[in-house]
């Protein structure tokens, strides 16, 4: 995925007014297959499958022994096996982490790495419906958030088409056999979308409050992240008992949002301190500039006791005040457009 195509600003107002596209080039994607592929998944992953009907999908994490993240996934059910969908920066290590749990011989199951059989492509903004919906035999209010089909293109050709996004507006996921991925590409361009690079899908994901794994999970638990909504404790899974020890010691320090009080332009580093008269309380996690908002807002791990919203900080590398907030930072566009 490429950072900026033409300017950043002007893709991110394409995925907030109209329709952006982006090339999920470097996706990871893993097939598991075989008796026990439910209870395989179940064992690698903060959710259990045992729910998940056929066209749904189910958003979890990949855990380390430690409990720390290693990857969001996205899992996507067919019945009598199962795709695994990974976030290109964390493809790579998820992929050998599923195959090598997949090799152990604990499970029936076969564990095949994809990712270089399809193209797949994202349109996002208020107008990517309308533009799905040509891909689509039934109307598009019929394919449900967190769901997908398997559905004909043209002749001897099918497109796995889903309905997930990162941006907060409407979002969808076209996944084509490779050679096909250049005409796909050029189709979705003919029909309106255009393309956009991770810099301005940076900016939505964290208006959303959608956390970038990249940037803010190195060698920390989803506690530190905001993430245990995505993990289930009523299974067992690889982690979870580093995981229970972990929250039952009470992690130091928590996860805030926050906004910069004045129309800062300047972005801090991952780890600038954040002070309360010039006694230190915490780090910037991830921080970007929000051309909506006219200000740079971000995240960050701070003590536990001041974990609140509505709070002055300060940025000790900017000597700037920001005050945390809660989250979405605004509400996307697409809240106000009906889905037809």
């Amino acid at each position: 995925m490429q950072s900026v195509y033409s300017d950043s600003v002007a893709e991110y107002e394409l995925l907030r007014s109209a329709s952006g596209l982006l090339d999920y080039t470097g996706l990871g994607l893993v097939r598991i297959a075989g008796n026990e592929a439910a209870a395989f998944l179940s064992q690698v992953s903060t959710r259990s499958v045992d729910f998940l009907l056929e066209g749904q999908i189910s958003s979890a994490l990949l855990l380390n022994s430690d409990g720390t993240v290693l990857s969001e996934v996205l899992i996507h059910c067919n019945g009598a096996d199962y795709l695994v969908e990974i976030w290109p920066a964390q493809a790579a290590a998820a992929t050998e982490y599923l195959v090598a749990v997949g090799t152990t011989g604990v499970h029936d199951v076969t564990v095949q790495d994809v990712s270089d059989e399809y193209c797949v492509f994202g349109i996002e903004g208020p107008h990517a419906p309308a533009i799905a919906q040509k891909f689509l035999p039934f109307p598009i209010t019929s394919l449900s958030y967190a769901g997908f089909v398997t559905t004909p293109w043209r002749e001897g050709l099918e497109l796995l088409v889903s309905r997930t996004g990162v941006t907060g507006e409407y979002g969808y996921k076209l996944h084509v056999p490779v050679a096909a991925g250049n005409e796909l590409r050029e189709h979705l361009v003919d029909l309106g979308a255009r393309q956009v690079g991770t810099a301005a899908v940076d900016v939505c994901r964290m208006e959303m409050r959608f956390a970038n794994l990249e940037q803010e999970a190195a060698g920390v638990t989803p506690f530190e992240v905001g993430l245990q909504w995505m993990v289930d404790f009523g299974h067992d899974f690889i982690g979870k008992e580093a995981l229970v020890a972990h929250w039952e010691a009470g992690p130091p320090r928590r996860p805030v949002c926050w906004v910069a009080s004045d129309r800062l332009q300047s972005i801090p580093d991952s780890g600038s301190g954040l002070v309360v008269e010039d006694e230190s309380v915490g780090a910037v996690a991830h921080a970007v500039f929000s051309p909506r908002l006219g200000r740079v807002i971000g995240t960050a791990r701070v003590d536990a006791d001041v974990a609140a919203a509505g709070l002055k900080l300060t940025l000790e590398q900017l000597t700037r005040p920001v005050r945390t907030t809660g989250a979405p930072f605004l509400v996307a566009t697409s809240f106000g457009v009906p889905l037809e």
